[in-house]
């Protein structure tokens, strides 16, 4: 297989990268590891932000501008975050051409509300079900443009030759065999990794940090990875996420007396942090929606409600919704520079499996979906011209094809004698105990630890019921990423953002900078 372009990650940054460059006339190929709706893109409720100006508060782009960076904590970079915010109203404009059809004013303008850390209504939004309204838009035009879908096929790793890139090997999961797809350029958008929480997420399964293992085994660096941002109000004892639009349209946060104790929509930390040592104190938090409007929760908040009453038999018209903070969205990622340009020459990665600078410490509320958008249009830009340049394929060296095809027999031994889904619910266990909202030097050491020696000691006897040869390439990936939020996080030795370390309670100007993890260091 060979393309112009090839697009790992079927999220909105893909999805996006994969219009954008068939519209700009490349032959382009968008691989997803499974469907391409299993995305967090899709799961994505609340809204999109761009600063339109329509609520009368006065919001531009400078706005938009000082608020991300003031939510970065110092470590956001100006260029990226200023060609973010600049590109947002536009990138929100081509989604409506794409069918898109967000909530509106009376007056025919598009709808904003206020999210988390922000003093406008800057969030445009399609009632709470924002992420399938743009993503089922998506998928229908790439089904359109006729860009080839490439189903049920895991990247594996990245191939190059004198740092050029060549091409993705794939694990196609139908013949279980190693196939190549060659690329004159390569836009990695595959995602984060809040997955790795399992049992403590709001992610699909999928979310497994890939593309920054792929990286790290590529030689490239990954950049911030102890920034993990717990969202404040995940439904208690499941991984569906109470949207921030729930909160922005008047619910509040109560403890279990009903007393208010925390500003709803402060930064998505702080308002984590404040839920968290309520429950330490042995208190339960809740969600109160009951003063909400009817008319607003059969319009604005219907999905929030058809769910939690699915889930939880409650009627959250008269009752409150028991909360409590899951692992939501991943601020690290490989390093890039402000567009999405890595170390190695045409590959590119955006949205959450790459990080240039765009969140630092903590996102924004309502920023993930409009940086997907953005960068995915502008990573297809500058890898077209790149394959312009180079015109011609690098080629792939089958010495690298055939140590692949290698890992996956391997894998295959392993499929009856590794327990991936109890190895995962450790992983999870540990990442969210060790290293979740509250962390301190000795625990993260720990976990370290651990990962190591299940990286040592993961095979057991043999199984009854044998996993597949994907799973036991996540895992791998996983434990490898594991290890690198544990390095990144004792590397920081202060609290800055959505990194809180009670040994090191203080924010420490020392630290303003980015915290780089190379595969050498692991």
């Amino acid at each position: 297989m060979k393309y112009d372009i090839v697009v790992v990650g079927s999220g909105i940054a893909g999805m996006r990268a994969a219009i954008e460059a068939k519209e700009l006339g490349a032959n382009v190929a968008l691989i997803t590891k499974s469907s391409p709706s299993a995305n967090n893109s899709f799961m994505a409720k609340g809204g999109i932000n761009a600063a339109f100006g329509n609520m009368g508060d006065d919001d531009n782009i400078f706005e938009h501008s000082k608020e991300t960076f003031k939510s970065s904590v110092g470590l956001g970079n100006d260029e990226a975050i200023r060609t973010f915010c600049e590109q947002a109203p536009a990138a929100v404009r081509d989604l409506e051409t794409y069918g898109v059809k967000f909530s509106r004013l009376d007056s025919g303008k598009l709808a904003q509300r206020p999210f988390g850390g922000s003093k406008f209504k800057r969030t445009v939004y399609a009632a709470d079900e924002t992420g399938p309204a743009i993503m089922k838009a998506l998928y229908k035009t790439i089904k359109e443009y006729e860009i080839d879908i490439i189903k049920n096929h895991m990247a594996i790793n990245l191939v190059s030759k004198n740092n050029i890139i060549s091409g993705v090997t794939l694990l196609d999961e139908v013949t279980q065999k190693v196939v190549v797809c060659e690329g004159k350029s390569v836009i990695l958008a595959s995602g984060g990794f809040a997955s790795l929480y399992k049992n403590y997420t709001s992610n699909v399964r999928d979310a497994t940090g890939d593309a920054i293992a792929m990286g790290l085994r590529a030689g490239l660096k990954a950049m911030n990875l102890e920034f993990v941002q717990f969202h404040p109000t995940g439904l208690e004892g499941t991984n569906f996420l109470l949207s921030e639009a729930a909160r922005a349209e008047g619910g509040r946060l109560v403890d279990e007396n009903g007393e208010f104790f925390v500003d709803e929509l402060n930064t998505r930390d702080f308002v984590t942090r404040a839920i968290f040592k309520e429950m330490q104190k042995g208190k339960k938090v809740y969600l109160d929606l009951r003063s909400v409007p009817q008319e607003i929760l059969d319009t604005k908040l219907v999905g929030i409600k058809k769910r939690v009453k699915a889930l939880k038999k409650i009627d959250v018209s008269k009752e409150l919704i028991p909360v409590s903070p899951i692992a939501h969205y991943t601020m690290g990622g490989i390093e890039t520079d402000a567009i999405g340009r890595t170390s190695m020459e045409g590959l590119f990665i955006v949205g959450e499996a790459g990080d240039n600078g765009v969140n630092g410490a903590n996102r924004l509320g309502g920023n993930s979906l409009s940086q997907g958008a953005v960068f995915g249009k502008i990573s297809a830009y500058e890898a077209i011209k790149f394959s312009n340049k180079v015109k011609k394929f690098n080629g792939v060296d089958y010495y690298d094809i055939m140590k692949d095809i290698e890992l996956v027999e391997s894998a295959r031994k392993l499929t009856k004698s590794i327990d991936v889904n109890e190895a995962r619910n450790k992983i999870g266990y540990i990442l969210f105990k060790k290293l979740g909202i509250v962390r301190n030097g000795v625990i993260i050491s720990r976990a370290l630890d651990n990962f190591e020696d299940m990286e040592k000691n993961i095979q057991k006897e043999e199984l009854e019921k044998t996993t597949s040869i994907k799973n036991i390439l996540e895992l791998q990936n996983a434990l490898l990423v594991a290890k690198a939020i544990s390095r990144s996080a004792l590397n920081r030795e202060e609290s800055r953002g959505s990194h809180f370390r009670i040994d090191y309670p203080e924010t420490d100007r020392k630290f303003e900078k980015n915290t780089l993890i190379g595969i050498e260091e692991l």
